[in-house]
């Protein structure tokens, strides 16, 4: 479909079985943006400031701009899921 622009957000579910290895179960095409735990309070709000920049800042500005939403402890640059202690208790 030629959708000029566009763009959605897909959410991904995943599991991880007892070898470490992780499964798709599935794609959802209006996925839950939920903040209902202190992970996803963290990862969401940098998810939505990447994807918006890297959609409507080109259109804007001509390319995507270095955003302003910062997650306390990670560079913009970085994959926070290398380092990520998911540990809620």
């Amino acid at each position: 479909m030629n959708r000029k622009f566009s763009f959605q957000i897909y959410g991904y579910d995943f599991m991880i079985d007892e070898n470490g290895y992780p499964w798709l179960i599935e794609v959802n095409t209006n996925p839950c943006i939920e903040e209902s735990s202190k992970l996803l309070e963290m990862l969401l709000p940098r998810m939505l400031d990447d994807a918006f920049r890297l959609t409507l800042d080109p259109l804007f500005y001509g390319s995507a701009s270095n955003g302003n939403f910062k997650v306390t402890g990670y560079p913009d640059n970085s994959n926070m899921w290398l380092n990520l202690n998911i540990d809620e208790k």
